[in-house]
């Protein structure tokens, strides 16, 4: 089965958002079937030993002998309790996924933090062999002005700009603005690539260097060592993404 046209994407995020989420309409079927076809194609090994980065805000105080020293979180919070968890990119409410990235930065950049907070960063080791559903690796990126005004008009061309929109959404930052029905297309997304036995998968990272990774299951790694950091300052980078427009002049502005 193929993809119709590269908004199938569009299509399946506004159904899933709108319509009908849990008995899934027909266009949702048809490209989740599309996709199923693709995944063979995106599979990205991990391998037993790899070690990833994991952030949160905050940190431990230890009370020795009357001295209180800074320590990083316990295991048991810098893991995702499935009793607490909230909505996440990749989870719903209730169900606990290990979000993980292979740079050191980039793990507390995810946490989106302020000039001056903590943070307890962990290293996690991978347990075991995993095999993931690779969203970034694509022959072609797209910019969203690009889609619009040229859009890719082979199956090859749109499958890239089918899996460069799924990385885009799995990588889009989290706000603190955000509804809950934001992340209802990439998880269903992670449910279904979960359902067709991969262990988790991997996107580029929205907010640093290196790629993001959600591991299904919360024993695939285990914390081996966690310090503390503080932020010594947050950098921002803009870029013009849309057409500008102007004023037209009117006969009053030439008074």
């Amino acid at each position: 089965m193929e993809f119709k046209s590269h908004n199938d994407f569009d299509t399946f995020q506004r159904h899933v958002r709108f319509e009908r989420r849990y008995v899934q309409t027909e266009p949702v079927m048809e490209f989740l079937a599309a996709l199923a076809t693709t995944l063979p194609g995106r599979t990205r090994s991990l391998s037993q030993g790899v070690v990833l980065y994991r952030a949160q805000i905050g940190y431990d105080e230890d009370d020795i002998e009357g001295a209180v020293t800074i320590t990083g979180f316990s295991e048991r919070r810098m893991k995702p309790n499935r009793e607490f968890c909230g909505e996440g990119r990749a989870n719903p409410r209730g169900i606990a996924y290990l979000y993980l990235s292979n740079h050191l930065d980039t793990s507390m950049a995810e946490m989106r933090p302020q000039r001056g907070q903590m943070l307890s960063v962990a290293q996690f080791e991978v347990q075991r062999n995993l095999n993931l559903v690779d969203c970034y690796s694509v022959e072609q990126e797209f910019g969203n002005i690009e889609l619009i005004f040229s859009p890719p008009s082979t199956q090859e061309g749109i499958r890239n700009a089918i899996w460069w929109q799924i990385n885009q959404a799995f990588s889009r930052p989290i706000s603190r603005g955000d509804s809950s029905s934001d992340y209802i297309p990439t998880q269903i997304l992670a449910e279904f690539f979960r359902h067709h036995g991969f262990d988790g998968v991997c996107f580029k990272s929205g907010l640093g260097e290196g790629h993001n990774f959600v591991l299904f299951d919360l024993a695939a790694a285990e914390l081996i060592n966690c310090g503390v950091y503080d932020v010594k300052a947050v950098k921002y980078e803009f870029g013009e993404c849309a057409n500008r427009y102007y004023k037209k002049k009117t006969n009053r502005d030439n008074s």
